[in-house]
């Protein structure tokens, strides 16, 4: 399915005509003005917030494990859309982000980790209940969401796909049954805009349905010297449409259709850094300025490069999914039955300069099936329970391909020029779990909870590298470059994962708890086919064990004065073994991506997340987190400002005692609320957010050259909500890293002793314009 710009407009003015034309009306009160309702709103107290982190709509102050959520209101008025910016909200979060395929999200430093097909996430990331199978299908704009959980820690005992590091959680907003209607547009800095609209209608008494479609375009931040063309550009459109059957209390039926896609030049990286590391100790930027390359050792923080190859990365998406919830008896059973599909096609400028070098990238195809059963007893007996089976299918496609001009060699001393190379890498994987979870109140105060899961997972993967074409141009690593199948692999993982805990509630307001829980990713393959490290070092170094957690937490929340004030905080120890990353080898100075397993970790701090209601008009939210994430042991390609002088090669050492890759010690986040009528109807509010993280090294050897100095952004927003008659516009401006802070959300290592990084957004001002009718 194809989704241009026209269609999405068309949606949206679409939506607009149904508003004006509905075909069911609810009338409100005629008593009573938008402002008024917003007035009543005002409390002394925090709103309970519910989450389903067990499978159960539960206050998540009842729930004995660290979970932190943020309201779709907040993502609003923080003008917050992608999930790279969620790091800003959540607590001990952290997302690498350089375009759709590759991009990771991480908790308490782990998963943090550079794309590679047969590599899975170590957090789960999941779209209304469904795992999502590569985590660029999060790419998109966060639209119509009601809110979004973080759950800390191996996740597995409820939840569909077993993770080591934990689950984002984002949940979209359902049809209801009244009418909703909504249409924002957005307008800011590098021509920057966004057009989003909403309608909810219900078409009967057990019928409703609500469409979403949202229009995202930014010029780019990254200035291109060679032609004065802008890069980093963002033109993203999607629509998510559902429909909600609920013929009685005891069913309901929800469907959820989405497309999204994207065309732009999200991924344009930015030479970073440059080591030593020809023969004779030079840098590629010294190499390359020889051979005519300009400007290419300027400060990263210029936001500028000079390419002569065109950028571009292409998304589409899309995605299909049926919940059905029955109730017999008190007890729920619920069916998840889902499919998505995402296509990413690339053109990258490799050499990063205006030589006739190195271009192209992978082109992936991924296709999943997913189903899910699951059935919950009723509650406030003395045991309940939470059992379930689950199905996950998944193929993916991966196109690697390559072109070097006439320089290519001599810039690279591995590449051959003037030549074409490409290579096709496969994997399946059929995954089969069943799980539970019970809980005993022993005492009015004492509940202990035991989960446990079973897995079993078949994976196959295959790489098929041609030969080089033409075959003569091969000078330096002829196997490297040769033509290669490695044929079909398969492996087979069963693992159990599990989960105590003892829950106390000391009083009514603080809830004291300990868990032990275990969780496991399987194994996979290698399957990035070009330069291929199973032609030079066989087919057993395609393959990758399965990543094992084990964890402990001691955590207590507390409410208080009223429940003004919410005080969360917990210890947390993680043991990762075997953990799966990307790391690189060399061959005679020909750069190997390498997915392995890099070693063992341990993962250990404290997390504190607080929320205040200071006032009717006045609220505030504190979280931060100090994690100590170093690796046991390991090895890893030598940091390339210990090199010798002498030959390519770096050769390896160990990494026991080095920093975990993307996890920073420290991270931070602040934000205030304030709301108050002017008048009794026009109401003023004020939203600021600061968020702060320290150093990080991007390599898991730690080189200098990787390190991600530390950072902090503020965002800004102010604004009116004026009633119109029974409707509401709302009118605000906002700045969105108000201090123009320059930063970069990770590195790459270019293989050619270079690390190239991905730029953050620098400052946007801007204004939006709402409508709710």
């Amino acid at each position: 399915m194809k989704l241009s710009k026209p269609f999405v407009i068309s949606s949206i003015a679409l939506a607009i005509h149904a508003a004006f034309n509905p075909a069911y009306a609810e009338e409100n009160d005629p008593g009573t003005t938008v402002g008024q309702e917003a007035e009543s709103g005002y409390e002394n107290q925090l709103g309970s917030i519910t989450v389903t982190a067990r499978r159960r709509t539960e206050k998540e102050q009842d729930v004995p494990a660290p979970i932190s959520v943020v309201k779709g209101e907040q993502l609003e008025a923080a003008k917050i859309y992608q999930v790279q910016d969620l790091q800003q909200l959540l607590p001990n979060f952290t997302s690498q982000f350089i375009h759709a395929r590759q991009s990771s999200v991480a908790v308490r430093g782990i998963g943090n980790n550079t794309a590679n097909e047969g590599l899975e996430g170590s957090v789960g990331i999941y779209l209304d209940n469904v795992y999502l199978g590569r985590p660029g299908q999060a790419v998109f704009d966060l639209l119509d969401i009601e809110q979004i959980d973080l759950l800390r820690g191996p996740q597995g005992t409820l939840f569909g796909k077993n993770t080591t590091a934990g689950v984002l959680n984002i949940t979209s907003r359902q049809p209801v049954f009244k009418e909703e209607r909504t249409i924002e547009v957005s307008g800011g800095e590098r021509g920057y805009r966004q057009l989003k609209a909403m309608i909810n209608q219900p078409l009967s008494d057990t019928v409703a349905v609500r469409i979403s479609a949202y229009d995202t375009h930014d010029d780019g931040w990254i200035k291109n010297t060679y032609n004065g063309k802008d890069l980093n550009e963002i033109n993203r459109q999607g629509v998510r449409g559902q429909i909600l059957i609920k013929p009685s209390e005891t069913f309901n039926l929800r469907i959820i259709a989405e497309h999204n896609e994207e065309n732009s030049s999200t991924g344009t990286l930015i030479p970073y850094s440059f080591g030593p590391w020809r023969p004779n100790g030079t840098t590629y930027a010294q190499n390359a300025t020889g051979l005519g390359a300009v400007n290419i050792a300027r400060s990263p923080y210029d936001y500028k490069v000079d390419f002569d190859a065109r950028q571009r990365s292409k998304v589409n998406q899309d995605a299909l999914s049926a919940e059905a919830n029955w109730d017999i008896n008190g007890y729920k059973l619920t069916s998840i039955t889902a499919w998505r599909d995402w296509k990413f096609s690339p053109e990258n400028d490799l050499d990063f300069s205006r030589l006739s070098g190195l271009t192209g990238g992978f082109k992936v195809q991924e296709e999943q099936y997913s189903q899910e059963i699951r059935l919950a007893s009723p509650l406030g007996e003395v045991y309940d329970y939470v059992v379930g089976a689950y199905y996950y299918h998944q193929d993916i496609d991966s196109d690697n391909g390559y072109r070097t001009g006439p320089i290519s060699l001599p810039l690279t001393f591995a590449y051959p020029g003037n030549s074409s190379l490409q290579g096709q890498g496969t994997a399946k994987t059929d995954s089969y779990a069943i799980f539970g979870q019970a809980t005993w109140h022993t005492t009015e105060k004492l509940d202990l909870t035991a989960g446990l899961r079973y897995t079993l997972e078949k994976k196959e993967g295959r790489v098929n590298q041609q030969l080089i074409s033409p075959a003569a141009n091969i000078i330096y690593h002829p196997q490297l470059f040769g033509a290669y199948d490695s044929g079909t692999l398969r492996r087979k993982d069963e693992s159990i994962a599990g989960l105590i805990t003892a829950s106390y509630h000391f009083t009514e307001d603080v809830l004291g708890f300990a868990t032990y829980s275990t969780g496991e990713k399987s194994g996979g393959f290698n399957v990035n086919s070009v330069a291929s490290p199973g032609s030079i070092l066989g087919s057993q170094a395609l393959s990758i064990e399965p990543e094992k957690a084990l964890n402990l937490e001691i955590g207590l929340k507390t409410s208080w004065l009223d429940n003004r004030i919410h005080v969360n905080t917990n210890l947390f120890l993680t043991k990762i073994s075997d953990y799966q990353a990307v790391t690189n080898t060399e061959s005679g100075g020909a750069y190997l991506a390498l997915l392995t397993n890099v070693g063992d970790l341990t993962s250990k701090g404290v997390e504190l997340d607080i929320k205040a209601q200071a006032t009717s008009h006045l609220a505030l939210t504190f979280n931060a987190a100090y994690t100590d994430a170093t690796f046991d042991r390991g090895t890893a390609p030598t940091p390339f400002e210990e090199f010798d002088g002498v030959g390519y090669g770096r050769g390896f050492r160990s990494i026991s005692g080095n920093r975990v890759n993307g996890a920073p010690r420290w991270t931070a986040n602040a934000g205030v609320f304030h709301q108050w009528n002017i008048n009794g109807s026009v109401e003023h509010y004020t939203s600021a957010n600061y968020g702060w993280r320290s150093e990080t090294y991007a390599d898991v050897n730690n080189s200098t050259y990787s390190r991600i100095p530390s950072y902090g952004v503020f965002n800004l927003t102010t604004g009116f909500k004026i009633p119109h008659g029974n409707n509401q516009w709302d009118i605000s401006i906002w700045a969105k890293n108000l201090f123009d802070k320059h930063y970069f959300l990770g590195l790459v290592n270019s293989g050619f002793g270079m690390y190239a990084g991905s730029a953050a957004q620098p400052r946007t001002i801007g204004a939006s314009l709402r409508y709710d009718f």
